[in-house]
Order: structure tokens, then C-alpha cells, then sequence
């Protein structure tokens, strides 16, 4: 029995013995280790003499890392990916590939995790890559890699990437502000979308949801807009850019600062000739353009934008939800503008504006902006399913003053209001309207009445 024993202690001892022996192995022999061979005997291949060769295979094994002070991050993708900034490497296969159109993205200066998403910190290739438990940025296939584009390039139009242009619009057009915040601006019935570009959620879950909200969120108060395969992946490229990650002061100043010709783009999608006139050419409620950044500081106008009302006690000014550049480009294209430039604006409208009717589309813009559309519809027909409310749906606002004052109806806008139930006893209606007292001011909201009592219509009678 001794005996055996011995033999079983002899037999344990030599198992421990191997393990330790192959954890030593694996430490001293890691993957990258071994990436780092291959590239050299890669590079070897096209010295020219056997010298040559000797030298770049007797080069040093180590860690290569990129310290991003202004990230607060670390970076050793590099350790692996070897040849990215090498054009030399266009043809290698991975990890040595060269990175084509990193223009000055320079690695030393970005490193890769900005962009690509990733464990910056590791050094094996599935810790790398972020496919490990609680690490909440994986890295992003190369369907959706460039959504991060807009995380550093916030306003304009970013090259190459269209997908963030229509997502951005889609999400301003399409209503999505009546129940989602972004930036501090819109409705709480939704979750707040200001950084869903960090959370959790993989790019496949957000195209399915956009498709379909209640097939992946059971019991979802989202409705199905019908979106297209297309639209549902522009919106899934914007919320992926959605972080408000500090990017530091290198970056921002290093960031491309939107032209004059994105703030044309601005001035014709808020509408300003509606209300302005440049050179006399344009709508006469407010003041002609035409030298306004002679007239005023740049920074009394960028003040103008964010609170006209501080500014201007009593101007009829909307306040804009503008980020700073976009804001710089708006001033850039009016210091710029001529009354020709507005002509031909003005010649790609439908038809012009009389002057009763300023106040009206300024409405109608807040009902797009603050995305009452969402729920009401942009022609404000209603019909959005809405589980236990009276008719099952959100109503329409065609007929509106039919049972409301004008006043009524604002003091519903400013204050909320819950629909009646059709049963008292089931569980509430999950659409429901909210105050908006904080967000609108009182020129907005008279704004919004003004545009609903222009589109009223009367309900036949018997």
C-alpha cells in the first residue's frame, strides 16, 4: 500500500512538474512572440544579401506601445499589427497588412482603439480584439468600423462615410427627439441616446431594432417607422458614434473645422431665410445678413445662436441645437454670402414665404426638430400604436380644435398629459405626452400651436 502510494505521489509530482514547465514555456514563447518572428523572416525576404537578412532576423523582440495621454489610453496593437504604416506591407497577409487611408491618422498619434475599438492594454489576440467577459468596446467588424469617423468629426459631411450624414438626418426628420434625449434635448420616454455609442449593445442589435422594435424588445414603446435595410444601418452608423468621449485637445484642434460651404448647407436646412433677408433678398421679420460679421463680433453672433433671448430680449430668434463648429461654419458662410447666393437659394424653393406665414413654418420646423413628428406623424396624422390608450393609437392633431382652445393645447405642450386608458385596469399606455415647459420656450410653443391651427380640418358633419 506504501508503495503505491509512493508511486502516486511520484506520479502527481511529475504532472505538477510538466504544468509548471508549460506555463514557463507559455511565458517565455508568447503569441506575439511569434507574430514578431514571422514578420521578420517577412521582411528578410527581400534583403538583398545573407548580412541583410541576419540583421533584420536578429532584431529584438518587445512590446511596441503607443502612450495616448490624450486619450488616456494605451495602445500595443502595433506589437502584432507591424506593417500598418508600412506601404511596402499592401500586400502582406494579416497582421502585417499595410492600413491603407490612415491619411494623418498616424498610429503614433491615434493609435488603433479609437477607431477600431479593442483592449488597447493586451496582448493575445482574443484579449486584443475585446472577445473577453465585462470588456464592453469589441472590436468593430469592418462593416462598421468607420460609424466611429463621427466620433471625433461631429459636424459636416464626414468623406467617405455618407453613412453618418443620413443617419444624423434620419434622426432629426424622423421624430426620434419626442422620446429620446441627445445632448440634453428632447422627450424621457426613451433612454437617453448621448453616449449609446458606449454602451453594450453590438451594431446588430441596433439594425435589428431600428427594423422591427418589439421582435427584439418585447414590449417596446418604439414604434416601427418601416425603415429600410439601409436607413436602419445609417441610424445604427450614428448611434455608434454617439459617445461623448472627451477626445482632448489635440484631437479637437487637429479635427477637420466645417467649411463655409456645410454652413450654406446649415442656413437652407434651418430655413433662416424664412425669417432673414440678405441685400434685401429674403423674408423681412428679421435682420438683413448682409455684413452681419462686420456689424457684430463673432462672438456675440456664436452667443446669438446658442440663447438668442439673452442676447436679444425678445427675439423671435429659435434657439438652435448647434454644436461649436457647426456654429463656425454657419458664421463662416455668412460672412460670405451674397444676395445672389440667396436667389439661387431661394429658386430652389417650392414657393415663397409671405410674412404671415413665417411663424408658421418656424412651427412646423420646432414639430419636426424637437421630434413631435415621431409620434404624431409629419403630416400629423396620428396613428402610432399606443396599447391600452383610448382608440389604441396615437390620435390625430387634423382636428384637434375640434375639442381643444389653442390655449388648451398649450398648456398640454408645456405641461404633459397621459392618455386616457381603455381599461383602468391594464397596465398604461406606453406613449404618452411630456412637458416640455424646460426644453421649449414660450415663442416655441406658441410657434407649434400657430403650425397645428394652420392644418386643421373640419370633421364632416351629419
Amino acid at each position: 500500500m506504501e508503495r503505491r502510494l509512493q508511486k502516486i505521489f511520484f506520479a502527481l509530482s511529475m504532472i505538477a512538474l510538466a504544468l509548471i514547465l508549460a506555463a514557463e514555456w507559455q511565458a517565455n514563447t508568447p503569441s506575439w512572440k511569434n507574430y514578431q518572428r514571422n514578420f521578420l523572416q517577412l521582411e528578410a525576404q527581400d534583403e538583398p544579401n545573407a548580412a541583410a537578412k541576419a540583421a533584420v532576423l536578429s532584431t529584438p523582440l518587445e512590446i511596441h506601445q503607443v502612450m495616448l495621454t490624450g486619450l488616456q489610453r494605451v495602445d500595443r496593437c502595433t506589437t502584432c499589427h507591424l506593417g500598418v504604416d508600412d506601404p511596402t506591407m499592401k500586400n502582406a497577409p494579416e497582421p502585417f497588412r499595410y492600413h491603407a487611408g490612415l491619411g494623418p491618422h498616424i498610429p503614433s498619434k491615434f493609435g488603433c482603439t479609437i477607431c477600431h475599438g479593442g483592449q488597447g492594454l493586451a496582448t493575445d489576440k482574443e484579449s486584443a480584439h475585446g472577445n473577453v467577459a465585462f470588456w464592453q468596446t469589441p472590436l468593430l467588424s469592418v462593416d462598421y468600423v468607420r460609424a466611429t469617423c463621427g466620433r471625433c468629426h461631429k459636424e459636416g459631411d464626414v468623406p467617405g462615410v455618407p453613412e453618418l450624414t443620413e443617419g444624423r438626418h434620419l434622426f432629426e426628420t424622423q421624430g426620434c427627439r419626442g422620446c429620446h434625449k441627445l445632448n440634453g434635448v428632447g422627450g424621457s420616454i426613451g433612454p437617453d441616446l448621448s453616449e449609446e455609442g458606449a454602451s453594450l449593445r453590438a451594431p446588430q442589435w441596433l439594425e435589428k431594432h431600428f427594423l422591427a422594435p418589439n421582435a427584439v424588445s418585447a414590449g417596446s414603446a418604439m414604434p416601427n417607422f418601416h425603415f429600410s435595410t439601409e436607413q436602419a444601418r445609417n441610424l445604427t452608423y450614428y448611434m455608434l458614434a454617439l459617445t461623448n468621449q472627451d477626445m482632448g485637445s489635440y484631437y479637437s484642434s487637429v479635427r477637420l473645422i466645417p467649411s463655409p460651404e456645410y454652413g450654406r448647407q446649415l442656413f437652407i436646412e434651418k430655413n433662416c431665410i424664412a425669417c432673414h433677408s440678405v441685400g434685401g433678398v429674403g423674408a423681412k421679420t428679421g435682420p438683413d445678413l448682409l455684413g452681419v460679421t462686420k456689424r457684430h463680433s463673432n462672438e456675440w453672433l456664436d452667443e446669438q445662436l446658442v440663447n438668442p433671448q439673452l442676447v436679444y430680449p425678445g427675439s423671435t430668434m429659435p434657439e438652435y441645437d448647434l454644436e461649436a463648429n457647426a456654429r463656425k461654419a454657419l458664421l463662416a458662410f455668412m460672412a460670405t454670402v451674397t444676395t445672389e447666393d440667396v436667389q439661387s437659394i431661394l429658386s430652389g424653393r417650392k414657393t415663397a414665404l409671405k410674412p404671415e406665414d413665417v411663424a408658421i413654418e418656424a412651427g412646423k420646423q420646432d414639430f419636426a426638430r424637437f421630434g413631435c413628428v415621431g409620434c404624431h406623424g409629419t403630416e400629423l396624422q396620428g396613428g402610432v400604436p399606443n396599447p391600452n390608450a383610448q382608440g389604441g393609437e396615437v390620435p390625430s392633431l387634423l382636428h384637434v380644435s375640434d375639442d381643444y382652445t389653442k390655449d388648451e393645447v398649450i398648456a398640454i405642450i408645456r405641461n404633459g398629459k397621459v392618455p386616457p386608458m381603455d381599461n383602468p385596469a391594464g397596465p398604461t399606455p406606453p406613449l404618452y405626452m411630456p412637458s416640455w415647459k424646460h426644453v421649449l420656450s414660450d415663442e416655441d410653443v406658441n410657434r407649434v400651436a400657430d403650425y397645428l391651427w394652420s392644418k386643421q380640418q373640419k370633421k364632416e358633419s351629419w
